[in-house]
């Protein structure tokens, strides 16, 4: 679930969740720089103020050096406090940005942890790291602004408007009156902004999905000679950047002319207020000092503000897509308080299941029942689209059911942990899902802090060791991004002694064996029987020879058991899968 609308609302509750943890930091960071700034920006022009308005008074004999001396040295002494007391403050908050980034960055990554199977299937993996990306450093463009532009602002009108109040309050006034115009005027044109710094946003994350994309699936390009037609696309994703920048800096030029205006008008009329006062007697020398340099470092605030709004839009519109995302709730989530999983006899049962995907019209699983017994093999026969690779994802709860239950050992795998759930199974997909890390890494994946002669003997039972002694790294090759750098059947070999080193009493094989050549197919076959010798598995596979050695073979059709029994007694039915032996060409089922 997620709201209807997204808001920058939305983003700053998110990022104040971070930020709360580090109070401490807050109120050194916050308390210090106000500080620090007075020291430099209010209280030494006080006193150089004082210097010129005796100086303007001709007052020679407070200005000889030992009267003056005390000053000086005061100035310098202010001027050093200013810099040590920024210093420290800056090493703060430095610590502190990096602290709350690293918790926005694990917070997007454990979030986007629990999102459903389905939730990535429609997503590109590139966008999604750009959408974390650019969250963690969003927060950290909006607080460098809020605090060094917006926050010293704040300080310098209210310390300018004490120290000034009482020696010429009209130019408070005037500071007051001009800055309520133009802080709502630089706003207004910066919230038009924000619709097409988002859409500037999302142009850049397709962008970037676009190349990740091809990056991905270059080997596929190259092979349909297409580098034309993904140069192409590549540049209408480009162009539609380049056209939102331009536009959103051409409306940037126009409100910063308008605000540019305001604010000359704001320095002119200053000035003109100063002048008068101190012809007029009103003022003293020193105080017309104080005005203009006061008025100066606001103007320069002010002036930044348009810088900061500007950012200020461009964060919450880089922030959007992954807010968004941290809103969603997981499709499949643990129960609460979920208890722990006891599987050591691996019996699988589907009761009474129903199941259909959400873009459906019909559920694929409507009443659906199945039990596998302890120690038992179970292949599943079928086209495509019967509902095999489904049984392994529901069964890995990838995807949660609709309605009845599937039971581990008795045990509702809804009201267990997920993690739970799926270290009691060793899953070997037909695409090999490897790291780009080394082999060594990725056979360990199965079982942590495993020994190298563990991994060794998984590998030796995969028949995978033998193509690994002879790699120039041996088990400390990386494998290249999903194991671009073997061949198909080295990817399955090690996914394959992955699942020998995991050890968990259910084991589910889809078309693990896929990849294999014949000859290597012989001896995973064997390696495979061995490792479901004891353990409950389930088998999906084209390969009928694969099948037929299983204690039971299921025949599935349009989400129903159509046939369950051995090999030979299916094939005495003279039924759907004996008509799927009879025509399968070259050991596969044709489709």
């Amino acid at each position: 679930m997620k709201p209807n609308k997204i808001t920058p609302i939305h983003t700053l509750r998110l990022y104040w969740a971070a930020v709360k943890k580090y109070p401490s930091a807050l109120v050194k960071v916050y308390g210090l720089l106000p500080i620090a700034q007075i020291a430099e920006s209010i209280l030494s022009p006080l006193l150089i103020a004082g210097i010129l308005t005796k100086l303007a008074q001709g007052n020679i004999a407070e200005l000889s050096f030992d009267k003056v001396a005390p000053t000086i040295l005061a100035i310098i002494g202010l001027e050093f406090f200013s810099l040590m007391l920024g210093n420290y403050a800056i090493r703060i908050f430095w610590r502190f940005e990096e602290d709350v980034m690293r918790d926005l960055s694990m917070n997007s990554f454990k979030h986007l942890s629990n999102m459903s199977y389905r939730f990535f299937s429609d997503r590109f993996s590139g966008s999604l790291v750009s959408q974390v990306n650019k969250f963690t450093g969003a927060f950290e463009r909006f607080t460098d602004v809020m605090t060094w532009n917006v926050y010293r602002l704040i300080v310098m009108i209210i310390a300018t408007c004490v120290v000034l109040a009482p020696k010429a309050p009209i130019v408070v006034v005037a500071i007051l009156l001009l800055t309520s115009i133009y802080v709502p005027t630089v706003w207004f044109f910066r919230k038009r902004l924000t619709p097409l710094n988002k859409k500037w946003s999302e142009a850049e994350t397709k962008k970037t999905g676009l190349l990740a994309d091809t990056i991905s699936n270059i080997l596929a390009i190259k092979a349909f000679s297409n580098e034309s037609k993904e140069i192409a696309l590549y540049k209408k994703k480009s162009d539609l950047v380049y056209g939102h920048s331009v536009t959103t800096m051409k409306m940037t030029m126009n409100q910063e002319l308008i605000t540019g205006s305001i604010q000359v008008a704001l320095y002119i009329s200053v000035i003109g207020f100063s002048i008068w006062l101190a012809t007029t007697g009103r003022i003293a020398v020193g105080v017309i000092y104080l005005c203009l340099d006061y008025i100066r470092t606001i103007l320069n605030r002010l002036w930044d503000l348009n810088g900061t709004f500007r950012a200020i839009t461009r964060v919450f519109g880089d922030a959007h897509d992954m807010t968004e995302i941290l809103m969603i709730t997981p499709e499949v989530a643990d129960a609460p308080k979920a208890k722990k999983l006891h599987a050591k006899k691996g019996v699988l049962t589907f009761n009474d299941v129903t199941f259909s995907y959400p873009e459906a019209k019909e559920p694929l699983f409507q009443n659906f029942n199945m039990a596998i017994q302890q120690g038992q093999s179970v292949g599943l026969v079928g086209h495509s689209g019967s509902g095999k690779t489904s049984i392994t994802k529901l069964i890995l709860r990838f995807m949660d059911i609709q309605s009845g239950s599937i039971e581990i050992d008795g045990q509702n795998i809804t009201h267990v942990a997920q993690e739970d759930v799926r270290n009691a199974i060793s899953y070997v997909p037909q695409e090999p899902l490897l790291f780009h890390r080394s082999i060594a890494e990725n056979i360990s994946y199965g079982k942590e802090n495993a020994t190298q002669k563990e991994i060794e003997a998984a590998a030796k039972k995969a028949h995978a060791h033998e193509f690994i002694i002879e790699l120039p790294e041996g088990y400390q090759t990386l494998v290249g991004e999903r194991g671009v750098k073997l061949s198909g059947g080295q990817k399955q070999r090690i996914a394959i002694a992955r699942t020998f080193l995991k050890d968990a009493p259910i084991i589910v094989l889809d078309e693990a064996t896929s990849a294999l050549d014949s000859e290597s197919e012989v001896l995973i076959q064997d390696a495979l029987m061995k490792l479901m010798k004891g353990k409950t598995a389930i088998v999906i596979a084209h390969r009928l020879s694969t099948i037929q050695r299983m204690d039971s073979v299921i025949v599935l059709a349009e989400g129903k058991i159509n046939e369950q029994g051995t090999h030979d007694e299916l094939l005495k039915k003279a039924g759907t899968y004996a008509d799927l032996w009879k025509h399968q060409s070259g050991g596969f089922i044709k489709e």
